[in-house]
């Protein structure tokens, strides 16, 4: 199994791509296999991109990052996501996208600045919207929240990876496996091995 969004618990893991919404969190996922930085909006301060541009160089992807409708100041974390991805873009690294309520302009922006390799954690959305970011060349990632969408029949016919958005460890790897089973069951499909073969080509 592969968790395609997780964050880091008392250790790393080997088997899930360890993400960060801090850039403060640089040298503690340094020894992570698969690992990304990033920054979102919560707390209103300004990140320091420079740890994200030393990030990208060092072997990380970059996320989370996005835009997020609960915090204000929607401008500044369009500069922020704009920002980083570019950083995702120059180095060749997957981008990590956090939305909350705000999967249109992520669109928008995702299109208006080529970006063609990124990952959507966590995603709740419209089957529609889920497409429109799959022909752009993103993956749309699920975690046990999307079940209780009104949109979630319609998601799971489409290409999906799996995640937990937990800390790494037995918890997580439990949540993980009965989160694929219960995919699998739905959809006659070995969810693990596709979640696991998608994401090792997307990371490189």
């Amino acid at each position: 199994m592969f968790d395609a969004h997780a964050h880091k618990g008392d250790e790393c893991s080997a088997t899930a791509l360890v993400c960060s919404s801090s850039e403060r969190e640089y040298e503690a996922l340094l020894d992570c296999p698969f690992r990304a930085l990033g920054t979102i909006p919560e707390g209103g301060t300004d990140p320091d991109m420079a740890v994200l541009e030393k990030a990208a160089s060092t072997g990380f992807h970059i996320g989370e990052i996005g835009l997020d409708r609960r915090y204000d100041g929607i401008p500044r974390q369009e500069e922020i996501f704009r920002t980083a991805l570019e950083i995702a873009r120059r180095y060749d690294r997957l981008a990590v996208i956090h939305s909350v309520r705000m999967n249109q302009r992520v669109l928008e922006i995702i299109r208006e600045m080529g970006i063609h390799r990124f990952l959507m954690h966590g995603y709740t959305g419209s089957a529609e919207q889920a497409s429109a970011f799959i022909r752009e060349g993103g993956i749309i990632s699920l975690s046990p929240r999307a079940e209780r969408t009104r949109h979630f029949k319609a998601l799971i016919t489409l290409p999906f990876v799996t995640e937990t958005d937990m800390r790494t460890g037995k918890e997580e790897e439990a949540a993980l496996l009965a989160w694929n089973e219960r995919l699998s069951a739905l959809t006659g499909i070995d969810i693990a091995e596709r979640t696991e073969r998608m994401m090792k080509e997307a990371l490189g």
